[in-house]
């Protein structure tokens, strides 16, 4: 099962259409209920979790994030490497790249600038 998790009405349909297996999803605390899940497709979401604990708590359930992100240089991006969470799009990009990583996860050496640079 896949969980779009966007905050962008428009994105999230045509996810879910172009995605076998999705679902919309509104509440962060489902995402942390749900038991079927293998990847979670979001981005920053204003909720009363912030990024890295809500983070901390999806990687714990040992659910793959495929995180989409406005560009390199948010705070978040660095929680997110320390989270495990390699598999990073950032804007702009488009249906075929988040779909692509779905079927093709991130190589370390297509990260490794990103670590290289928090370390």
């Amino acid at each position: 099962m896949v969980l779009i998790f966007t905050d962008n009405e428009q994105l999230d349909r045509e996810l879910n259409k172009k995605i076998e297996n999705s679902r919309i999803v509104y509440y962060p605390d489902y995402i942390l209920q749900e038991k079927t899940v293998a990847t979670l497709i979001a981005t920053i979401q204003p909720n009363k979790y912030n990024f890295k604990d809500f983070m901390f708590k999806v990687r714990d359930k040992n659910i793959r994030v495929i995180l989409i992100l406005e560009n390199d240089n948010v705070k978040e991006l660095k929680d997110a490497l320390v989270l495990g969470i390699y598999d990073i799009i950032f804007d702009p990009f488009d249906l075929e790249e988040v779909c692509n990583k779905i079927k093709t996860p991130s190589q370390f050496s297509e990260i490794s600038k990103y670590i290289k640079s928090i370390l």
